[in-house]
Parts: C-alpha cells; sequence; structure tokens
C-alpha cells in the first residue's frame, strides 16, 4: 500500500510511506535499482547527422522493449522486488521533444503494479515538453513515489518503508541536477547538490526521529556520483587517483565484500562535507548512475557506495554487463548484488566509433 502524504500519511518527514504487511517482519525487503536505461526515438533526433543511418533504422519506438524494457522485465521477473528505484536517465530527453517516450515509460513501469521511486538524470530534462510537464507525469503515475520539491533541481523527496506501523528505513531520492543541454528555466544546469537541498533533509531526519523516537537507517539515490566515489577506491586501495581502471577480484585483489569494476574515469562532483552530512543523517548506503562503465560496491566507514549497474543498451557500455542492482534488506542490515539481464540483445548498429565491441547483432 502507498500512502502519499499529502493525503494522511501517518509519519510526518515521509513523502511516501510503503506500508508492508505485518507478517513480512522477519522477511526479506528486496529493492531493485536500475539506472541509465536511456530510451530514445531516433525519429525525433533534432538534427540529421546526430545519429548514422543504421542507428535511425534501428533506435526507433518500435525498438522500445529490446532497447531495455525486456531487461527491465527479466529484472523484476528474476529478482520479485518490493520496490524499484531508478537513479536517472529515464530516457534521452533530446531524442524525445515530444514526450512519447518519457510517457510511454511510465505506462511501462505503472504496469508492474510495483512502486517505483526515480530521481532525474542529466539527460532526462533535455526534452523540450519540459520539467514541468515531466514532473505532472510522474506524480500522476499510479505507483510512482515522486514529488517535485521546493528546493534546487526537481525531485527530492522521501520514501518511507514500513513493517505495518513501523518504519524500518527511508530512501532520500535527490537531485544531483547538471542537465545543461536544455532552455528550461526550470532546470539547474550545474552540476551538483547545494545547500538548500541538504539542508532540507536533514530537516526530514529530525522530523522523522521525532515522529518515531529512534534513528531510522537512510538510503540515499542519486544520478551524478560525488567525488567520494574516488576517494572510496583509493583508501581501499584499489586505485591511486580517478582514471585508474580495476576490476576487483581480478587485476586487483577483494577487499571485505566489496565488487565490481571501474573501466571508465568517474565523472564527478565535488561536495565538501558529504561524508559527515551522510554519517549525521543515518545513511549507510548511497546509489548512483551516470558512468555506464562502472558498477563498483565499495564499503568504507559503514557506507556502501554503490554505482548500478547500466540497464539500458542505448549508448556506451560493457558488452555483457547490462542489468539491475539488488538491495536486500534484513533488518537495519543489507546485502547488493548486481543482477544480469537474461535477454538477447537487439539487432543494433556496430561500426561506429561509440559502438565497437558494445553491441552484437545476433541475427549474424
Amino acid at each position: 500500500m502507498i500512502i502519499k502524504s499529502n493525503r494522511g500519511s501517518t509519519i510526518k518527514g515521509c513523502d511516501f510511506i510503503v506500508s508492508l504487511p505485518k507478517e513480512r517482519k522477519n522477511t526479506e525487503i528486496k529493492l531493485l535499482q536500475i539506472t541509465d536505461m536511456q530510451f530514445i526515438d531516433a525519429t525525433q533526433a533534432r538534427t540529421a547527422d546526430r545519429l548514422r543511418q543504421d542507428e535511425h533504422d534501428a533506435w526507433t519506438k518500435e525498438s522500445y522493449l529490446a532497447q531495455c524494457g525486456d531487461h527491465i522485465s527479466s529484472l523484476i521477473a528474476q529478482t520479485k522486488p518490493d520496490i524499484i528505484i531508478i537513479t536517472g536517465d529515464l530516457v534521452y530527453g533530446q531524442f524525445d521533444d515530444t514526450g512519447e517516450v518519457f510517457e510511454w515509460f511510465c505506462k511501462f513501469m505503472d504496469s508492474f503494479k510495483i512502486p517505483w521511486a526515480p530521481v532525474y538524470g542529466n539527460h532526462d530534462n533535455e526534452s523540450k515538453k519540459g520539467v514541468k510537464w515531466q514532473n505532472q507525469m510522474l506524480e500522476n503515475s499510479s505507483y510512482c513515489l515522486f514529488k517535485e520539491g521546493e528546493v534546487t533541481g526537481n525531485g527530492n523527496y522521501v520514501v518511507g518503508i514500513a513493517i505495518g506501523e513501523e518504519l524500518v528505513r527511508t530512501m532520500y531520492m535527490v537531485d544531483s541536477n547538471g542537465c545543461y543541454n536544455t532552455d528550461d528555466v526550470n532546470v539547474m544546469r550545474d552540476v551538483g547538490i547545494f545547500p538548500d537541498q541538504l539542508e532540507f533533509f536533514k530537516s526530514r531526519t529530525t522530523e522523522i526521529k521525532k515522529a518515531t523516537g529512534k534513528d531510522v537507517p537512510t538510503f540515499m539515490a542519486f544520478h551524478i556520483p560525488t567525488s567520494d566515489f574516488v576517494h572510496v577506491a583509493v583508501k581501499k586501495g584499489y586505485a591511486k587517483c580517478n582514471g585508474d581502471l580495476f576490476n576487483i577480484g581480478v587485476t586487483v585483489p577483494q577487499v571485505d565484500d566489496d565488487f565490481g569494476f571501474n573501466y571508465e574515469k568517474i565523472s564527478c562532483f565535488e561536495l565538501v562535507g558529504f561524508v559527515d552530512f551522510l554519517k549525521e543523517n543515518g545513511i549507510d548506503g548511497v546509489f548512483v548512475g551516470h558512468d555506464h562503465s562502472n558498477c563498483t560496491c565499495i564499503s568504507y566507514d559503514g557506507i556502501k557506495w554503490v554505482f548500478g549497474l547500466k540497464t539500458g543498451q542505448y549508448d556506451y557500455h560493457i558488452a555483457g554487463s547490462l542489468g539491475g542492482t539488488l538491495i536486500t534488506l534484513t533488518g537495519d542490515k543489507f546485502d547488493v548484488h548486481h543482477v544480469p539481464a537474461l535477454v538477447k540483445l537487439g539487432r543494433y548498429p556496430t561500426g561506429g566509433a561509440m559502438f565497437n565491441d558494445f553491441f552484437v547483432d545476433v541475427k549474424k
């Protein structure tokens, strides 16, 4: 059951409550992270030279399921999640000026009848339909947990997970901004999480503690990683600086239960004092996307820093490494595992610089 705060949420500080039956008290709670689906409709390309002809032929609305829809269906069938979190780039907005792709995606996600909580990536708000229209589409979707919010960005809100009446965890969903390919005045072009956003979530921590009488463990999800993802990789000995590539347990020894690989330089922003903020607000897991060739989970100082596994086929990625990320809650503890999308690749363009080694033509 989903209870929206403006419709009578019983826990102040949460914009949404996903309430599970009391019988679930001693069972696992499963969250599925998907990221960087980047659905596109090539027929909406703004300029003729944006895509090659074979790309125009392949990336059409008829290929939505092959682009990523089948991936999502497979992940849900495998994991049977209680909640889905989406860490940005739902669509590639510059290929969706009519909004048809975004509208299709909302209806597709609702079809699973599972609560889904998205944040925007740096490509979503490129669409000429505008972010206010996108916000409305999300807020009007039956199973979508999304709130526009009143601080910097679009979509800063809090989701609570409850067993019966007991709140067991919260999720802080955050806009990391940075959509520069837009003229929409309602979109923050600069990358970052800004002071008013942090103050907003800090105030929510206080409200929730007052309402529940306890410190509630919390996740934080956004799209573009902070530089802390570099720092923890260095501190754990996997890299000496940003740009060092590694595969945990393969090219570098595994430490603790860390896993995954970094096969591209981390595209990140500096947020001074962020680790202190996380600790002060009981945040023990940070989940991001954005870097398609990075999918690490690194534990450091009581916090798991997680790059979700890229879900969609459009744009660059590592062949054979598409899927999602399963977060399994057991009490206050949680485990993280990547889950492959068990589907065939569609018939997609090959031969271009961006796509060499990334796509497989199954008809050959």
